[in-house]
């Protein structure tokens, strides 16, 4: 018999995952909609803890999306989506700006060159050229996450820059997490059962859900990486070196280093 590929659980079957994991008494849920009771408290921490998780870092790598956008033509404060268009370009998902990923491309250019970006806050009692047009040196990035290009483009450039989507929000039966299932199908479900076991004042349901996220050490005495640590790894700019990631050659001295060893608590 073939082996099913794993998949995305819905918020509904995550929520009736997190039924049989807490022992839950009589049927499932059969939707997330308009429940009452305890099932109503499932339904929300399945919501609520895998809101959290999407908010625990803003470098998640399924958060962070790329624009490319256009200046107008002697248009100080506008980007669009073609060049020389009149669609504005302004994501509608957009939670922050990355600062340091801004570039332009220079007329005739193949390379994209960078480009400096302030916040209003800090030049706004500079005085500002706005009578000649040229190349943008910098986007200043108003309160609102709109810009203001410093010079005035003389033309429409091409820009690039990346920005920190607003986390997806769990609403309808047949909705899935964007964080990546393979970790996602388990996580949101014991971040859950440790919210569940928290209210019922259950500690056992609170040991054992926090033992699979955060892990710890068997009953052999051989530590168990939790799942968050195994998203982190696979989810952060890291280059797979998150914490108590093992196998990747990390070594945590005591010592002052005198026997060759890393001391101090650094690592090599």
């Amino acid at each position: 018999m073939a082996l099913s590929v794993l998949v995305a659980r819905t918020y509904l079957q995550l929520v009736a995952d997190l039924f049989r994991a807490v022992g839950g008494a009589g049927s499932a849920p059969t939707t997330t909609v308009g429940q009452t009771g305890e099932a109503a408290r499932l339904v929300g921490y399945i919501h609520d803890a895998e809101l959290e998780i999407q908010n625990l870092w803003v470098d998640w790598k399924w958060l962070r999306k790329t624009l490319t956008f256009y200046t107008g033509t002697q248009n100080q404060t506008g980007i669009f989506t073609t060049q020389n268009g009149a669609v504005s370009a302004q994501p509608n998902d957009l939670a922050e700006w990355d600062y340091r990923t801004f570039q332009i491309l220079p007329p005739g250019n193949t390379f994209f060159q960078d480009l400096a970006v302030a916040e209003w806050q800090q030049v706004r009692n500079q005085v500002f050229d706005t009578t000649d047009f040229s190349q943008p040196w910098r986007v200043i990035v108003m309160p609102d996450n709109t810009f203001r290009f410093d010079l005035i483009p003389d033309q429409s450039y091409q820009c690039q820059c990346e920005y920190r989507a607003i986390p997806y929000d769990l609403k309808a039966d047949a909705d899935v997490s964007n964080i990546p299932f393979r970790f996602g199908n388990r996580l949101i479900v014991e971040w859950a059962r440790m919210k569940y076991g928290m209210f019922e004042n259950a500690a056992e349901q609170v040991q054992a859900a926090r033992w699979q996220i955060y892990g710890g050490l068997d009953d052999e005495g051989i530590f168990h990486t939790g799942l968050l640590t195994q998203l982190e790894n696979d989810q952060l700019a890291n280059a797979k070196n998150s914490r108590l990631q093992q196998g990747n050659s990390i070594v945590i001295g005591s010592g002052d280093g005198s026997d060759g060893q890393c001391g101090y608590g650094q690592y090599w």
